[in-house]
């Protein structure tokens, strides 16, 4: 059998049996159900000079070294308990993660909650994540409620952390207690930016479908000095007619007003090449139609969002590229602009 291969099936029995034991949650208090103890290296080193000094003592009828020897192992058993105590304290959770690009490293804000008992946890307490070996430190005896974990976002996507290992070897570091908690709260991670040339595409259909949502009620960065009344065309905006000028000639004018108007059209996935690096290219020029205020929308297989120009767009945006589908068969279902529903962000 490969070793490869019976390695992975041991890791995955191993994270099913701690799906069981200790489930996903949004907080957890530490007990007997999430926390494993075990003597560590300078733990078994302190243990097996104990013995030797107990075999030494009765081998020479020494007093003096059994005596000894029955101290450190009482030592040796009571601080297993003062460990795991201190260890049991600990009252953890997750803030709320900002979103983050493909490539770059997040901050988990692990908030110490205070103690449900008396005595808060000491020492300090390292974190890692699931299958790395790669600690960071947190004093807890200065530490002010949260400490950001860094964590290196390397595939887009949305959904929840890995394990969290939480481990410590408070008092003498002859024990160490750890466990493995699995939160819920979520990480999006966006495409990372690539530069690309996708233009503000004018979708005939979208637009027509999306003008009473986004481009209806109010113009978006429409200028504000009024320039002169013209002829009303089919498919204009409804909120520039002057509706005065209509009930007192009968006439359909709308109203012109003086100054550029903003950019505005939709980004769309490219329907040929790599879907990953049509992604990215999308996620950059999200940011560059933001950073130029342009309003734009965003048209993907799977959804389709209205033009609009705020942060709050362009998160969305941002968002749904995270979220789309990895598999290259959602290309083949796409359907026609107007059988798509439109989002609006505010």
């Amino acid at each position: 059998m490969d070793l490869e291969y019976l390695t992975q099936r041991l890791s995955t029995r191993k994270e099913k049996w701690l799906n069981r034991r200790i489930p996903k949650a949004g907080r957890y208090q530490l007990d007997n159900q999430s926390i494993f103890i075990l003597p560590t290296k300078f733990g078994y080193v302190f243990l097996f000079f104990s013995i030797l000094l107990f075999v030494f003592g009765t081998n020479y009828q020494a007093n003096t070294l059994i005596m000894l020897s029955f101290i450190l192992i009482a030592l040796f058993i009571v601080h297993m308990f003062a460990s795991f105590l201190n260890f049991a304290r600990l009252y953890v959770s997750i803030g709320h993660i900002q979103p983050v690009f493909a490539g770059t490293t997040a901050a988990i804000p692990l908030q110490i909650l205070p103690s449900q008992s008396d005595r808060p946890t000491r020492g300090t307490l390292w974190v890692s994540f699931w299958q790395t070996k790669r600690y960071q430190s947190i004093e807890l005896d200065t530490l002010q409620g949260t400490a950001n974990i860094r964590y290196f976002a390397q595939q887009r996507g949305i959904g929840p952390l890995p394990r969290m290992t939480l481990q410590c070897d408070y008092p003498l570091g002859l024990f160490r207690c750890w466990t493995h908690l699995q939160f819920i709260q979520p990480l999006t991670v966006y495409p990372q930016p690539i530069a690309g040339t996708i233009p503000l595409e004018q979708i005939a259909q979208l637009a027509k479908d999306t003008r009473s949502t986004a481009m209806g009620g109010k113009a978006l960065d429409q200028p504000d000095d009024f320039d002169s009344l013209v002829a009303y065309q089919h498919g204009d905006p409804l909120h520039s007619v002057a509706w005065k000028q209509l009930a007192k000639t009968g006439d359909m004018l709308r109203k012109r007003f003086s100054g550029t108007s903003p950019e505005q059209g939709y980004l769309s996935l490219p329907m040929h090449g790599n879907i990953e690096k049509g992604l990215s290219q999308l996620a950059y020029q999200i940011n560059q139609c933001h950073n130029k205020n342009a309003v734009y929308g965003l048209f993907l297989p799977t959804q389709t969002i209205a033009p609009n120009h705020s942060e709050a767009h362009k998160q969305a945006c941002l968002a749904a590229l995270a979220e789309f589908p990895i598999s290259a068969n959602v290309l083949q279902t796409k359907k026609a602009p107007s059988q798509k529903k439109v989002a609006s962000y505010e």
